[in-house]
């Protein structure tokens, strides 16, 4: 199944005359659901439902699938931010444009293969929720297209408890890289205390760097509303959990967008702080919802508070590449991919989002001084059950 992004597409059009099945058209409009044309509601509720599956599908409903799909891939693209005329690193030169005019038109073309089908045939066929149906799809058979429609179609599905907690048991899902930078609260395993998140290098190269580009825009909004919203968060464990997740899913991508020299691609890393940290902020901001006095140990305590301000921690990073950009020269290889950084840095202010973010940091851990992203290991006595003020 493919589709290939040479203009942005119309929105996908109401599914034509086609003669379909009641399991087809229910497998149609689950599809539409999880590319987010179909209401949210319906579209569980049709998950949660089992249609009895036929022995195959008409090829009129093959077509339809296959039309959808590139169609509203394409488009999500295109609004995430493929129309915005940007610059990104080609070849370690700026590229400016939109997607369409920076790429060439064969790394634009999407892919889908049979693994999409068959998860698509097994959510309608399926209460998913109570089946002991097996299904996953191994992480090496899928496309670059494949990965982040399985992005979008557990982000779609995430809302509801039961289905998370069958998705996030799938490879397809928690060693997809696209899932762990759009949602790695709910990807990582909540019983797992250090997440290990999937290898981020393979998102720095090819069409997922192309994709990546994309969704720039999209994962900065993501991740302010996330962050705005921690302060609402009032269960110490859920704190903890959303917070190393993140921590580990940042981590791991900027080392790998290091390693690719394609710092331009953790933009939104940088942006995200820069429209949360706008003035001088103190824990409390990530924290202030926490409710009673927390686990009885004042290091567990200290650990969640800290966990929570992942995203600010990796102002850190960031701080060592623009400190490393400033002694580039002119001659050397990555002079041009230093100065884009640059600019990336001072149009978000970086020098004061890294100091905001630091001062808030060091508010948890006034007795230590300047952290990095270590587990907690001086300080207060990890078996202090002696309330502090920690900022």
């Amino acid at each position: 199944m493919t589709r290939t992004a040479a203009q942005p597409p119309r929105p996908p059009e109401p599914d034509g005359p086609r003669q379909v099945s009641k399991f087809e058209f229910n497998l149609l409009r689950i599809l539409r659901f999880l590319v987010g044309h179909f209401p949210a509601d319906q579209g569980l509720q049709l998950v949660r439902t089992a249609t009895a599956r036929p022995e195959c599908l008409s090829g009129g409903a093959v077509e339809l699938v296959r039309d959808h799909l590139g169609k509203a891939s394409v488009l999500f693209l295109t609004r995430a931010g493929g129309w915005r005329n940007d610059k990104y690193l080609r070849n370690n030169q700026p590229a400016a444009g939109r997607v369409w005019d920076r790429i060439p038109l064969d790394e634009r073309a999407l892919s889908f293969s049979r693994p999409v089908l068959d998860f698509l045939l097994w959510l309608t066929a399926e209460k998913v929720h109570e089946t002991k149906q097996a299904w996953d799809a191994a992480p090496k058979a899928l496309t670059p297209a494949d990965e982040l429609f399985f992005c979008l179609a557990f982000d779609a599905t995430r809302a509801d408890p039961d289905v998370l907690n069958v998705l996030r048991r799938k490879d397809a899902f928690t060693r997809n890289p696209f899932c762990w930078i759009v949602t790695p609260g709910d990807v990582a395993d909540p019983d797992v205390n250090k997440p290990i998140p999937p290898d981020f290098a393979p998102l720095f190269t090819g069409q997922r760097a192309v994709l990546l580009e994309c969704l720039q825009r999209y994962l900065e909004v993501r991740w302010v509303r996330s962050e705005r919203a921690k302060g609402q968060v009032g269960d110490w464990k859920k704190m903890r959990q959303q917070g190393v997740a993140e921590y580990a899913a940042l981590n791991g991508f900027l080392k790998a967008a290091e390693a690719a020299r394609r710092t331009d691609l953790a933009r939104f890393v940088l942006r995200t702080n820069a429209a949360v940290l706008q003035s001088d902020m103190t824990p409390v901001f990530w924290t202030g919802g926490l409710q009673g006095s927390g686990p009885g140990r004042l290091a567990d305590r200290l650990e969640t508070q800290r966990a929570a301000l992942a995203v600010a921690r990796q102002m850190e990073t960031l701080e060592a590449w623009q400190e490393r950009a400033r002694f580039v020269g002119y001659f050397d290889d990555d002079y041009q991919a230093s100065q884009l950084w640059k600019g990336d840095w001072e149009a978000a202010d970086g020098d004061n989002v890294a100091r905001r973010a630091r001062a808030a940091v060091e508010m948890l851990e006034p007795l230590r001084g300047p952290i990095s992203g270590g587990p907690v290991t001086g300080g207060a006595n990890p078996n202090d059950n002696t309330e502090t003020t920690t900022g």
